[in-house]
């Protein structure tokens, strides 16, 4: 009863989240600029964050990821980390995203709290149903090999077959987005084309239009 419980406790924070930034702070000057980039994003209607940085050290990586925390905690937006369970804990973050051949979801449910939301990224339809039959509270349908949405069977796949949520990422732009949002999919998982943009809130507000 309490794993039922928790999956409708995760679906619920879930189900009204629709513009997911990944961040990459690389090309910032600054750590402050990379933070007011987010805050900007989180203004104009950002829902979702996900920390996602490769190349600095993790010392930093949990600097940033508190004051993340802090920043969707003010905007009533849900913080999740990629790829490392272990800053997930220690940021206080909402969940976890994973990728296909990382750790899996049944590994980071021994270490995470019941409410901790757990994700997963999947190129293939059979990545797709392993993570649905391992207990993602969400999934999010990723481009391979440089192309610029993921495969349509996939998107097919997801959307008349997965009971959780939907998120799509990839070469997505205002220009596109409705060649996306034309598959019944409206959750987007964004990265440079909002943490670059001249200002993350009007890029936001953007997409948001489209979106709804």
């Amino acid at each position: 009863m309490w794993d039922k419980l928790k999956e409708q406790f995760n679906l619920l924070k879930l189900e009204k989240k629709h513009l997911c930034m990944i961040t990459n702070s690389d090309k910032f000057l600054s750590k402050d600029d990379f933070l007011d980039a987010v805050a900007s994003a989180l203004q104009g209607g950002v829902d979702m964050v996900m920390l996602n940085e490769k190349n600095i050290p993790d010392s930093t990586v949990v600097d940033i990821g508190r004051k993340i925390r802090i920043l969707c905690d003010e905007y009533g937006a849900t913080y999740i980390v990629n790829d490392r369970a272990d800053i997930a804990l220690i940021t206080e973050a909402d969940g976890v995203h994973l990728e296909p051949q990382g750790i899996s979801v049944a590994d980071v449910r021994e270490l995470a709290s019941h409410n901790t939301i757990i994700g997963k990224t999947v190129y293939t339809i059979d990545e797709l149903k392993r993570a649905k039959t391992d207990g993602a509270d969400y999934i999010l349908l990723s481009p391979q090999n440089g192309e610029v949405l993921p495969d349509i069977d996939l998107i097919f796949e997801a959307r008349d077959n997965c009971e959780i949520p939907i998120f799509i990422t990839g070469k997505i732009n205002t220009a596109n987005v409705n060649d996306v949002l034309q598959f019944g999919i409206n959750k987007l998982a964004l990265a440079d084309e909002l943490m670059y943009a001249k200002i993350p809130e009007l890029k936001a507000r953007e997409f948001i239009k489209q979106i709804y």
